[in-house]
């Protein structure tokens, strides 16, 4: 292959003023929501009492702040979209002292190089507002117009000069729900401003002024605002306060951490880690506590210039920040009473609203009391349907509260053998109660047949049962481990791991582990057959949400209905499911909707539906498989067992965890120094 000829050289030329914006646009402006961060940060930089943001397609086609702030006069308006043009910097020492949200100079000229912007603004003392226009750079004059004290700020066909930007935008809903939680993060440690998010016309986040506590509360759930300690601790020049959640409120995901400095919202190690470390021990590992801090400490003893985004600072005694967090928090958790009260839920409730509820549900919902769905009847209590039945390896049986050894019904003449599996906590799909005594009967009755065994078989008024199941039924065939054979029996330790002999050794198995691999390969073939079986509530259970998690809901919709899921906006802020897969019937709908919503807007939404589905179906898998600590029969023990050999990637669970270790006969003689003898 010959060399490429040498390039001609180019001088070096300085870039024109547009290329030099689009470039900072890139770094500054990363979606729709950075727009409305950084002209919230004006408005909130100009004293503003009132701010109101306004956006169409998720703040593709437009973006509109209105502010009752002090304006900017007539002869300043064109510098607001130069480069490098503030109010906030006059001297070196200022960018060491930073006190302002906004600073660079950078936000205007960036937003106006890859939109369509427009500003109307009246200066306080002026009669009349001005507007001036910015098309991708260009710029008109300053033009006489009509408009309130304070400015509005409009943003048009975002990136439409940029198109490689604009094509890796994502839904409407998503970024919009970026934009809604931007918007409440920027309006949380701001109380005295009244807050206002519209999205295509309809209002879904309202914050009134209000006191310093309640605007920090409207980023929690309801039923987290009694579980929550108020925290304040004063060291010398810092101050930290806000409040923080009992330790029964933590989640999986940190949705509910909100940390600001001096106003302003930050991400920082060194914060997250105080806060994990205070709530060492009190919480499961892996879970977010819940809380809402915000420390105030002098600008010359923090760096905001970090980053573009100004989302990261760096602080100059982290050390002393971190020890102020930790110590305020512990403190304050071990100076609480954090045993979680038990609510029960009475059952002495007025007939009288709960009948007038179920009629308005009913006529409101209009569900018809077609197959497979339960009619709403007010005054009538619930008759179990053919759905309200246990299946136990594909045996319909009524539920009943019977411990876990209780024996299983008898098998009826020819048909499959059942196996006392009896977890009702946690079903295993329909698919795998079929096949798992049919892949039993292939691995313990197929092997081991003699020419005696079929004389006893076929002699007498019937055949066995397990062999009957096995040629009726043919089950796959199973896989064959390389190196040896997998166990056909085992005992349970600790009511968490399974331990059996194998052909050159002993492998450990991990319950949870491994009927969660099973259930997601189970739910994974199921879902490419059609959707998954459901069962309809009998009252829709609502449940609060975010503008952001009904957005999210909106955006998944389709794919939930493939799952057996039926959710769908209530109003506002409220979420109502209306049916939920049959084999979770022993999960809360609304509990686990609520985590999905949760996790969703933390890490699912810039997936593709793809990954979504498999997503959701490895959180349905984990929530349904028996978890570790539930005590297994023997019976259940071999069910597990027989069902590995016939699923793919039975070495790792979903998340990517081990669900066996193996433990050879070389292995066990080397720990007991059995070798070299």
């Amino acid at each position: 292959m010959e060399p490429s000829p040498p390039q001609p050289r180019r001088r070096i030329q300085q870039l024109p003023p547009g290329l030099i914006n689009r470039i900072a646009a890139g770094e500054v402006i990363e979606r729709p929501a950075s727009v409305v961060k950084e002209l919230v940060e004006n408005a909130l930089d100009a004293g503003a009492t009132e701010i109101l943001v306004q956006v169409e397609d998720g703040g593709r086609e437009l973006i509109r702040i209105i502010d009752n702030g002090s304006g900017i006069p007539p002869a300043e308006l064109p510098l607001a979209f130069a480069s490098h043009a503030t109010s906030k910097l006059t001297c070196d020492e200022d960018l060491f002292r930073i006190a302002t949200m906004g600073f660079r100079g950078e936000a205007l000229a960036s937003i106006g190089s890859v939109s369509h912007a427009r500003i109307l603004s009246r200066h306080a003392g002026e009669e009349v507002a001005y507007e001036l226009f910015n098309r991708g750079g260009e710029l008109t004059d300053p033009q006489a117009a009509a408009g309130n004290a304070g400015t509005t700020v409009e943003v048009r066909s975002l990136f439409f000069n940029v198109p490689a930007r604009r094509k890796f935008l994502k839904g409407t809903a998503t970024e919009y729900g970026h934009i809604a939680e931007m918007v409440l993060r920027l309006a949380l440690p701001h109380p005295h401003v009244a807050f206002k998010l519209l999205h295509n016309g309809r209002a879904s986040l309202d914050l009134p002024r209000a006191g310093g506590t309640d605007r920090l509360l409207a980023a929690w759930p309801d039923e987290f605002r009694e579980q929550r300690l108020p925290v304040d601790l004063r060291d010398a020049e810092v101050r930290l306060h806000g409040v923080i959640g009992l330790p029964e409120l933590a989640r999986p995901t940190a949705k509910y951490q909100y940390l600001y400095l001096n106003g302003r919202p930050i991400r920082d190690r060194f914060i997250q880690h105080a806060l994990r470390e205070a709530y060492r021990g009190l919480c499961e590992p892996g879970r977010h506590p819940a809380a809402i801090l915000l420390l105030e400490l002098p600008p010359q003893d923090v760096d905001v210039n970090v980053h573009p985004t100004k989302a990261e600072v760096r602080f100059r005694d982290g050390g002393r920040v971190h020890g102020l967090v930790m110590a305020a928090v512990r403190e304050k958790l071990l100076g609480s009473e954090l045993a979680p009260q038990v609510v029960a839920k009475s059952d002495a409730v007025d007939e009288v609203q709960r009948a007038d509820l179920r009629t308005k549900l009913a006529d409101f919902f209009k569900i018809a009391p077609t197959q497979g769905t339960l009619p709403i009847e007010t005054g009538a209590s619930h008759a179990p349907s053919a759905r309200d039945t246990i299946l136990i390896h594909g045996q319909a049986s009524a539920p009943a509260p019977s411990s876990t050894s209780a024996p299983a019904p008898a098998a009826a003449p020819g048909a499959p053998p059942v196996a006392p599996w009896s977890v009702p906590r946690h079903p295993l799909p329909d698919s795998l109660r079929d096949s798992v005594p049919q892949a039993r009967a292939a691995s313990h009755h197929a092997p081991r047949e003699t020419a005696t065994d079929s004389e006893h078989h076929a002699s007498g008024n019937g055949r066995d049962d397990h062999a009957t199941a096995a040629e009726d039924h043919p089950a796959p065939a199973p896989r064959a481990h390389p190196n040896s054979s997998f166990p056909t029996s085992a005992i349970q330790l600790h009511n968490s791991y399974l331990v059996a002999q194998s052909e050159d050794g002993m492998v450990i198995i991990d319950q949870h582990a491994l009927h969660e691999r099973i259930m997601y390969e189970e739910l994974s073939a199921r879902i490419m057959r059609g959707p998954l079986e459901s069962q309809r509530l009998l009252i829709p259970e609502t449940l609060p949400a975010s503008s952001r998690q009904v957005a999210l809901l909106e955006q998944i919709q389709p794919l939930l209905a493939r799952l057996g899921i039926e959710a769908e906006p209530f109003g506002p802020n409220t979420v109502a499911v209306h049916a939920f897969p049959s084999f979770l019937s022993k999960l809360e709908p609304g509990r686990f909707v609520t985590e999905l919503l949760e996790r969703g807007e933390q890490e699912l939404l810039d997936l593709h539906e793809e990954e979504l589905l498999h997503e959701i179906l490895d959180m349905m898998s984990c929530k349904a498989a028996v978890k570790a600590g539930d005590p297994l029969t023997p019976a259940e023990i071999d069910a597990l067992l027989a069902r590995r050999e016939l699923i793919d990637r039975s070495s790792n669970c979903p998340h990517g965890r081990p669900t066996t270790l193996r433990l050879s006969l070389r292995d066990l003689e080397k720990q007991f120094k059995r070798t070299g003898f």
